[in-house]
């Protein structure tokens, strides 16, 4: 059985424990310090298939913690068939971290895979935590889920959103009843949906293709769901093919849909799994991106460059233009509007922060759901308030993803002579 033998990995490994060490700095150096390196990728490809295992076996028991896995399918169907106890899942974590953290000539070989690998498995040991009953605060979970915490927001920073808000949405009523108003004036018809996610997928795509280069044949199957939690969710199938599912209880507007195909498409999830799948799995074997769990570091990298993802690939006046030019007539819209309306909708994004300090405060006591509601849609301006609470009683800190991980692909992308190759980089460079 697989967790017994993670147990017992010192027993059935080879080791380059010190005293192996030794001879090689006693023998020929060259040949023998090969040997070891060796020795230490052969563990490392071990304990990485032990990894993948154990996140295959808590999605087995817990789907939301699994985002996608392209790996082999025998392994899932092992999963499937085990059905691990938590408190097993969390032994054999425990005793994985044991392996990778012990040896320190391990650090000298194959650092970057340790670190990812550690920080993944203290993700899944704190989510089996959660599953069996125990609770943190908000910042307490994101630093062991996601390697990073919220941390206070300061509401003051919003003011000038606000008021420039305020100047360009006149009226009676709250700001966040009459920004409501407005939005509804650019949601798309339902009859002319298909057509428009289409075109705007194919955008994205088209500014992608010009910086990334992503395998052969490479495609993104859409189909529309109801009744889910989300706006949109996209699952790598492997082999550079994704399924983008689209949640038709939304409205969606004209922007929104830009953003969506952006972020579940091109230079988004697809695209992005689809890099490392050809990077990092195809050219240099490394299993343990076959799979991504929900709650992980990983997924703060990777959900913050979806997030980040519109931004890129429409940078400054180019998304007015393809909105007005191209989508506002598929949508059966004044282009005139265009300007106002994608002036607006930057402005709302900047509004992004209260929406992490609203789950924060929610989700550790601080606000009831009826006001948690009102202060989303009052002052993150969020007409579906309601759907959003609901995903944050479901997915929790995940919110940390769309905002700190979008924040921190922001920074690194800042000042790059190149944004697309650095946000590669930020993507096949993990630790």
């Amino acid at each position: 059985m697989f967790f017994s033998a993670v147990s017992a990995f010192s027993a059935v490994r080879p080791r380059c424990f010190t005293q192996v060490i030794r001879v090689c700095v006693a023998v020929s150096v060259g040949v023998s310090l090969v040997g070891c390196r060796q020795d230490v990728a052969r563990r490392l490809d071990d304990e990485a298939e032990a990894y993948v295992r154990l996140v295959l076996a808590l999605g087995d028991r817990d789907p939301d913690s699994l985002d996608f896995y392209a790996g082999p399918p025998e392994w899932m169907a092992e999963a499937r068939t085990e059905r691990t106890p938590f408190s097993e899942i969390k032994r054999s974590a425990a005793a994985l971290l044991d392996e990778l953290t012990r040896d320190p000539e391990q650090a000298l070989a194959g650092e970057a895979r340790r670190i990812f690998l550690t920080g993944q498995l203290r993700a899944v040991a704190a989510r089996v935590d959660l599953l069996s009953g125990h609770r943190f605060t908000f910042d307490e979970e994101s630093r062991l889920l996601f390697g990073v915490e919220a941390g206070e927001v300061d509401r003051r920073a919003f003011a000038d959103v606000d008021a420039e808000l305020d100047r360009m949405l006149p009226g009676h009523g709250s700001l966040g009843n009459r920004y409501a108003a407005y939005e509804r004036r650019f949601v798309i018809p339902s009859d002319r949906l298909a057509a428009m996610m289409t075109r705007a997928i194919d955008g994205c795509r088209r500014a992608t293709l010009g910086h990334l280069s992503l395998p052969a044949g490479e495609q993104v199957t859409v189909e529309y769901v109801r009744g889910t939690p989300w706006s949109a969710f996209t699952r790598y199938e492997g082999r550079g093919r994704s399924r983008m599912q689209i949640n038709a209880d939304f409205d969606l507007t004209v922007d929104r849909a830009l953003q969506l195909a952006c972020h579940e498409a091109y230079p988004g999830h697809h695209a992005i799994n689809s890099l490392i799948d050809a990077r990092l799995v195809d050219a240099r074997h490394l299993i343990e991106y076959t799979v991504q769990p929900m709650f992980s570091p990983q997924s703060l990298r990777t959900e913050g460059a979806a997030t980040f993802a519109a931004e890129l690939a429409f940078p400054g006046e180019s998304r007015l233009v393809f909105e007005r030019d191209v989508l506002f007539p598929l949508a059966g819209l004044n282009p005139g509007e265009a300007g106002k309306y994608v002036r607006i909708s930057r402005l709302v994004d900047a509004l992004r922060g209260r929406q992490l300090d609203v789950a924060r405060r929610y989700l550790d006591g601080g606000l009831e759901f009826a006001r948690a509601a009102r202060e989303l849609e009052d002052g993150a301006l969020m007409p579906s308030a309601e759907a959003t609470l609901k995903f944050f009683n479901e997915f929790r800190t995940y919110a940390v993803a769309y905002t700190v991980g979008r924040d921190a692909v922001a920074r690194f992308l800042a000042g790059a002579e190149d944004r697309w190759k650095a946000y590669e980089r930020w993507l096949t460079e993990m630790k």
